[in-house]
């Protein structure tokens, strides 16, 4: 069993990963905190709140709200154009009666892990700011959790926020350099696996033919929120009926490693440059710069991940 703490800027694919982690027997999320990017931590919370009544499960899942900048200036503002108005490419959810701690996401970050030593695993599916914060409250995080899993960076492929940079390092350099220096174990699944992991409509649309009773007013959700996400990527790309898995993957990573080839690199962030912000720097040098080794993802098993996420939901 994997007990988890997932951090999410609720966007359209960290709707779909919080909705397949809550239906894998192999998960157990312990609690859910959200900060900004995608959308407003505001707007991310109540997301998250609507999609965990929409998953109608038999307990409470705690919700703690993080951060609305990032370390260091300020937020840019929602992606509208690849999320929709409200994050979740305009599709409506009821409301929740639940409401969100008052503690905030770092603290609750950290009294999770003092509470359970060696027992949580920590999933990113947005900046890593919730879990820096964390680190700076509590020094001694990365022996408290067992590992880290986030969606995040490139290696060897293009960015998607500039030729170099991913969304969620870009948006948060600072924090994301900060979690590596402090030694988590950490596995980063970047662009150069969830671009090559990848939903077609054909597949969403046997889903929704197929799927159970139990599963569908989530499937119906997920056509809703796909349909979204795929008009965004035939403009972006000119991909004609299929969208990329970035954040789903993360939580397929963290149930079966298998899915992706893996090497361990010395890594850091750039922090700086009018270009190369947020770049993933890694260092194949045999005498390489001092740096953390961190996990990452180098190749997928991209067919097979995208099956097992969508027949969760049969």
């Amino acid at each position: 069993m994997i007990r988890t703490i997932i951090d999410c800027d609720t966007g359209i694919d960290d709707s779909v990963a919080i909705l397949f982690a809550l239906r894998r027997p192999e998960i157990h999320v312990e609690g859910i905190t959200t900060g900004c990017g995608n959308t407003s931590v505001d707007q991310a919370t109540d997301n998250v709140l609507r999609l965990l009544k929409l998953a109608e499960l038999s307990y409470e899942i705690p919700v703690a709200k993080g951060a609305g900048q990032p370390l260091e200036g300020t937020w840019d503002g929602p992606v509208v154009r690849v999320h929709g108005p409200n994050g979740i490419g305009g599709v409506e959810l009821p409301s929740s009666e639940q409401c969100p701690l008052d503690e905030p996401a770092s603290d609750f970050i950290v009294r999770m892990a003092r509470e359970n030593p060696g027992e949580l695993t920590v999933i990113t599916l947005g900046r890593m700011t919730n879990l820096a914060l964390a680190l700076q409250k509590e020094p001694m995080l990365p022996k408290l959790v067992k590992n880290v899993v986030s969606m995040g960076g490139v290696i060897y492929g293009a960015g998607n926020t500039s030729p170099v940079a991913e969304a969620n390092i870009a948006g948060d350099p600072e924090a994301a350099d900060q979690v590596i220096m402090a030694g988590f174990d950490l596995t980063m699944v970047g662009l150069d696996v969830t671009m090559k992991t990848r939903i077609t409509r054909q597949r969403l649309e046997f889903l929704r033919a197929h799927c159970s009773a139990s599963n569908r007013r989530v499937v119906d959700y997920l056509h809703g929120v796909l349909e979204y996400y795929l008009g965004y990527y035939r403009t972006q790309d000119f991909a004609f009926d299929h969208c990329p898995v970035h954040d789903p993957l993360a939580v397929l990573v963290a149930i079966d490693p298998g899915l992706v080839s893996l090497k361990k690199l010395p890594t850091r962030i750039e922090c700086g440059g009018q270009y190369c912000r947020g770049k993933v720097v890694v260092d194949e040098r045999p005498h390489h710069f001092d740096a953390p080794f961190v996990t990452h993802c180098l190749a997928v098993a991209g067919d097979r991940a995208a099956e097992e996420l969508l027949s969760t939901f049969m």
